[in-house]
């Protein structure tokens, strides 16, 4: 049985004393002050829990620990109660790896074993040094290329292509050459997975290894940054509006007095001189217009963070990216566990002729190890997108069918009842606490309305192809989910009393991957009621006969094989 990285064990022993430490000094304080404790409690206490938790930081360490033996990986831990885990190798899904500053500069990092259908990372190994982190991808790797080649699977080697194609956008970034020793053939992991992996094999095989795919420059960074949108830009903005907002008035009023100074005073008259609904009005304005160019600055700061030296390889069937600045994030993505390829485009990527594409595998990320889970490509040309897509999933140029007319007419209907909706609780407002008189303005919802049932009806479709069935929906952030037929699990056919009535249904292709269990479904919505039956029937089919013809092309793989290696003992014979 393996133990962590001594140096991880004395990080957990110092974080661990510094809180007992802090929680002892804080006891000892509140003791003095309400009972009356004498003054030498506080250190005391202090040093009592200090030692406690670093004690038992201590224990834990050296009841962890993990060992790969065959096919299978245990970890047993635990200080008073036990625990001994068994994870079969079979059921991982990715291995990702994550280094803080503190990991970086001491050579450790923290492993996680990601399996599909879990509801959480299955094993955690933190930290471990960065030659064990080889091994244990390797050893993970090779185990699944053993298994891939036992059951006469083909493997994954699709993506490789992309390699000798190039990726012209990013042939002149350092670093960005054709393949690896890796590929070649000079270098590789043992084919055993119980031989131990020596150092030479884990330095020649990890780099990252393979072909580089895609790179991230400075340029196309910011363009990322800009572009797009990270949902806790406007929770960190709001927390910082009472010192932004002083930061504003400041400047307001000394702009205001040079204005006013250059006109006689005109602003500052006509602000002191109006009625408090428009200064009111004034201030809405400005705090609108804070709040944007803050949240823009924030949403900024965090994609450079977190997608600093992005980079994307590809090492035999795997998938394999690295980013990040303050912690660094790196994991496997295998090509052979793909359910799903997803191309997300918002507003401005679009109108710039941008993308992103992400895949989805039946691991969990346990939902706060990557913000966008399963991204391969954070950001670029559009075109590139969907050649590297197509080189992960092969489909055909996408043709999508739009829901009928009347699915416009039923978001028209609804989109007018929001407006409704608001206007009157605008109305209500008004009457019995603003009395502003201006709760017409909320009628000005209903301007948008016409446009947007259009734009929402004319962004969702879906294209059944000869082996993927590919969905459409979204104006803001238009998402393309491009699902095999051989990784469906669930079709389904939902129809609710708005949709009763005007013959209309959605229909739900499910898969085993983590974004389906957060409700990422491929859904085809609005189609005709007939329609929706009639695909969900042509789905199951086609699930059918895809499972068929693989079961069908393994079987005659490995009857091959096994006639060259008749004709080979007939020959020596």
């Amino acid at each position: 049985m393996n133990r962590l990285h001594p140096r991880s064990a004395v990080v957990r022993i110092a974080r661990a004393a510094l809180q007992g430490g802090f929680f002892g000094f804080f006891g000892g304080s509140l003791g003095t002050g309400m009972f009356g404790f004498p003054w030498f409690a506080v250190p005391a206490l202090a040093m009592l829990g200090a030692v406690t938790f670093s004690g038992y930081a201590l224990a834990r360490y050296l009841r962890f620990q993990y060992e790969l033996d065959g096919d299978t990986l245990t970890v047993e831990s635990g200080v008073f109660a036990r625990q001994s885990r068994q994870i079969p190798l079979g059921r991982v899904q990715n291995l990702d790896v994550e280094q803080n500053i503190l990991n970086r500069l001491l050579g450790l990092a923290i492993v996680r074993f990601e399996t599909a259908g879990g509801s959480a990372t299955e094993a955690t190994l933190d930290a471990v040094d960065e030659s064990e982190v080889k091994r244990l991808r390797n050893y993970v790797r090779t185990h699944d290329r053993d298994a891939a080649a036992e059951s006469g699977a083909e493997p994954a080697d699709a993506v490789s292509e992309t390699a000798t194609r190039g990726r012209s956008a990013h042939a002149d970034l350092p670093g960005v050459t054709g393949p690896s020793p890796a590929h070649t053939g000079d270098t590789q992991a043992p084919t055993d997975p119980g031989e131990p992996v020596s150092a030479s094999d884990t330095e020649g095989s990890d780099q990252p290894d393979g072909s580089l795919l895609f790179a991230f420059d400075q340029r196309e960074l910011l363009t990322y940054a800009l572009v797009s949108v990270r949902p806790a830009a406007p929770v960190l903005t709001l927390a910082s509006l009472p010192l932004g907002m002083d930061i504003v008035w400041t400047v307001l009023r000394f702009n205001a007095g040079l204005v006013g100074a250059s006109l006689n005073g005109p602003v500052v008259r006509w602000l002191l001189g109006s009625p408090e609904t428009s200064r009111l009005a004034v201030f809405a304005v400005l705090s609108v217009v804070q709040f944007l160019l803050l949240a823009l600055v924030v949403s900024v700061a965090l994609t450079v963070i977190e997608y600093y030296g992005f980079r994307l390889t590809q090492a035999d069937d795997d998938l394999r990216y690295e980013r990040g600045l303050l912690r660094r994030y790196s994991g496997n993505i295998p090509l052979e566990k793909v359910q799903t390829v997803t191309i997300r485009e918002n507003v401005l990527m679009r109108r710039f002729g941008y993308a992103t594409l992400a895949v989805e595998t039946a691991g969990y990320s346990g939902g706060n190890q990557q913000s966008t889970q399963g991204v391969a490509v954070p950001l670029a040309p559009r075109e590139e997108v969907y050649e590297l897509a197509r080189d992960i999933e092969p489909f055909a140029d996408l043709d999508f069918d739009r829901s009928p007319k009347r699915a416009r007419r039923r978001y028209l209907a609804r989109f007018s009842l929001a407006a409704a909706g608001l206007t009157a609780v605008a109305y209500a407002l008004d009457s019995l606490v603003l009395e502003t008189g201006y709760w017409w303005l909320a009628g000005l919802l209903f301007l948008p309305v016409v446009p947007a049932a259009h734009l929402r009806w004319r962004h969702r479709g879906f294209d059944l192809g000869e082996s993927v069935l590919a969905t459409r929906s979204g104006f803001w952030r238009r998402t393309t989910r491009v699902v095999p037929y051989y990784r469906l699990q669930t079709v389904f056919v939902t129809r609710s009393p708005f949709q009763r009535r005007r013959d209309l249904a959605t229909v739900g292709a499910d898969t085993a991957s983590s974004s389906s269990l957060l409700g990422g479904v491929a859904r085809v919505y609005d189609i005709d009621e007939d329609t929706a039956g009639e695909l969900r029937d042509t789905l199951r089919e086609r699930l059918r006969a895809d499972i068929a013809a693989r079961r069908t092309g393994r079987e005659h793989a490995r009857t091959g094989e096994q006639g060259a290696d008749a004709s080979e003992q007939s020959s020596e014979v």
